[in-house]
């Protein structure tokens, strides 16, 4: 579980999030929707521990253990165009070192999966020659299918062309009945029709 309680963000005197209040439950399936600069990438970052909140942090709670905002990154992966990939490992570098440091689910066939998301051809290829969609679909195979409970997307079709969609698709159908998953969107239904509950945010500069 994850509760919001008027946590707020901003630089200097301009606040990108003011007073934002929810409650993300434990296997929830929740989009935060807003206008462009409503803040919904800063909020996806201080959930994921990468920015911290200028007053009232989140409180993060798993299997009844709070757990401090700065360790959160052990419990979650994220999907996000800004999220960075090394560039001089290939494909199969990247999938190794991800199983080691994060883990997959074991009912995983991740051949199966890269085959799916049009891959196997480039496994031997460094990530530097991927174009942004190859890389975006590789981000969304390392995050969705993990291990950890917790999955932030943000924007997660960016960059997608159908094909992607589909993949971006069939691995949220596959892997994410059990974890709680929180998307921003910039109102594109395809990123987030299987959630069920709302948050939006308002633009307050």
């Amino acid at each position: 579980m994850i509760v919001l309680d008027k946590l707020q963000k901003q630089y200097g005197r301009q606040k990108i999030l003011q007073k934002i209040t929810h409650t993300f439950a434990s296997n929830s399936k929740t989009v935060i929707l807003g206008s462009n600069g409503s803040g919904k990438s800063t909020l996806i970052k201080i959930l994921s521990g990468a920015l911290e909140a200028s007053d009232n942090p989140p409180v993060f709670t798993i299997n009844a253990k709070e757990i401090a905002a700065k360790e959160i990154g052990l419990y979650l992966t994220i999907a996000a165009p800004y999220v960075a990939l090394n560039p001089s490992f290939t494909l199969k570098e990247t999938l190794h070192f991800h199983a080691t440091m994060c883990g997959f689910r074991p009912a995983l066939h991740l051949e199966e999966w890269v085959l799916r998301a049009g891959l196997s051809k480039h496994e031997d290829k460094r990530l530097d020659t991927f174009s942004s969609g190859m890389l975006q679909r590789v981000r969304l195979l390392l995050a969705i299918p993990s291990n950890r409970s917790i999955l932030l997307l943000d924007e997660p079709t960016s960059n997608l062309d159908k094909d992607g969609i589909l993949f971006y698709q069939e691995l949220i159908a596959q892997f994410t009945a059990d974890k709680t998953v929180i998307v921003a969107s910039n109102y594109f239904s395809e990123e987030y029709s299987f959630c069920n509950q709302d948050l939006l945010l308002e633009k307050h500069y």
